[in-house]
C-alpha cells in the first residue's frame, strides 16, 4: 500500500492550517451574515446559475487572507482565476455553496474551504452561517461539529432500505452533464424511499455528523467537494468517487459518502468507477 504523503506533514503545521481554516470560515460567515442583513447584487452566469456580489466578496477576502499568511500556497476558487496552480498546497474555495438557496433565503447554503496537499485533503470546513453550524476536520486530528467530536457508527446489516436516511442532490444534478445518469437517481429513489433532496453542502455536512446515513451527490466541481472526503473520513465514515470526467466547464465528480457499509452498497448499486480519483 502506498504511503499517505499527508503523514509527513508536521503536526504543528496541521494545527496551524486548521487555525487558519477556522479564521477563514469566521470571516466568510461575517460577510455572509452582513449581506443577508444589508442586501446584495444578483446576476446570472452564462450557464444560467446564480452568482452574487457576496460570492465574489467572500472569495476575494479569503484569497487576501491566504495570500497574507501563506503566500507560497496556491488557490483555486469557483469565482476567480486560479493562483499558483503548480503549488503543492492548494486552498480550494466555494465562497457560497448553494447560491440559489442564498438568493431565496433558504438557510442550507454555506461556505466550503479545503486545503489539499498534492491532491489529498489536509484540512476542511463546511460552515452554514444561518444555521450556526460548522463541520471541520484536519488530517489525523478528527472531525468536529461545532465543538463536538464526530464518531460515525456503522449501519447494521439488518436495517431495511426503507429506514435508511439517504440524502440526494436533485435529479437535475444527475442529468446536468449526462442524460444517461437519470436512471441512477431513479434507482436510488425506488430502492431508498426515505430520502431527502438537498442541492447544497448541507447534505454533505449531514453525512459527516450522522444526521444522514449517507449522501449521494452527482455533477460536482472540485470546490463542491473540497472538504467532504476529509470530514467524512475523519469522522469514521467512507467516501467513494463514482464518476470523474471532463466537461467544457471543467472536471466533474460524483460521489457517495457516509456510513461505510451503506456506502459500499450504494457504490455497488450505482457502479463505482475504478479509475475515478477522489478530490
Amino acid at each position: 500500500m502506498p504511503t499517505d504523503l499527508r503523514a509527513g506533514i508536521p503536526a504543528h503545521d496541521l494545527e496551524r492550517f486548521r487555525a487558519h481554516l477556522l479564521t477563514l470560515a469566521d470571516e466568510a460567515r461575517r460577510i455572509i451574515r452582513s449581506a443577508c442583513d444589508q442586501g446584495f447584487e444578483v446576476k446570472h452566469k452564462p450557464d444560467g446559475s446564480y452568482v452574487t456580489s457576496t460570492d465574489v466578496q467572500v472569495e476575494e477576502r479569503l484569497r487576501a487572507l491566504i495570500g497574507k499568511r501563506l503566500p507560497d500556497h496556491g488557490i483555486l476558487g469557483e469565482e476567480l482565476p486560479a493562483h499558483a496552480p503548480g503549488a503543492e498546497f492548494q486552498w480550494i474555495l466555494d465562497p457560497v455553496d448553494g447560491t440559489e438557496d442564498f438568493v431565496q433565503r433558504i438557510p442550507t447554503f454555506g461556505t466550503i474551504v479545503g486545503l489539499h496537499f498534492r491532491g489529498e485533503p489536509v484540512v476542511g470546513v463546511i460552515d452554514m452561517p444561518m444555521l450556526d453550524a460548522r463541520v471541520h476536520a484536519a488530517f489525523g486530528l478528527g472531525a468536529f461539529h461545532n465543538r463536538e467530536r464526530l464518531r460515525l457508527a456503522d449501519l447494521g446489516a439488518d436495517v431495511p432500505p426503507a429506514q435508511v436516511r439517504l440524502m440526494l442532490s436533485a435529479r437535475a444534478n444527475f442529468v446536468r452533464y449526462r442524460d444517461r445518469d437519470g436512471p441512477a437517481f431513479d434507482a436510488l429513489t425506488r430502492t431508498y424511499p426515505n430520502h431527502r433532496i438537498y442541492r447544497t453542502c448541507y447534505a454533505h455536512a449531514c453525512a459527516a455528523t450522522g444526521q444522514a446515513d449517507a449522501t449521494v451527490d452527482y455533477g460536482n466541481h472540485i470546490w463542491d467537494l473540497a472538504a467532504t472526503r476529509l470530514l467524512v473520513e475523519e469522522a469514521g465514515g467512507a467516501y467513494r468517487t463514482l464518476q470523474d470526467f471532463h466537461t467544457p466547464t471543467g472536471r466533474v465528480f460524483s460521489a457517495v459518502f457516509g456510513r461505510p457499509a451503506l456506502v459500499a452498497k450504494l457504490a455497488s448499486l450505482l457502479g463505482e468507477s475504478p479509475e475515478a480519483k477522489a478530490p
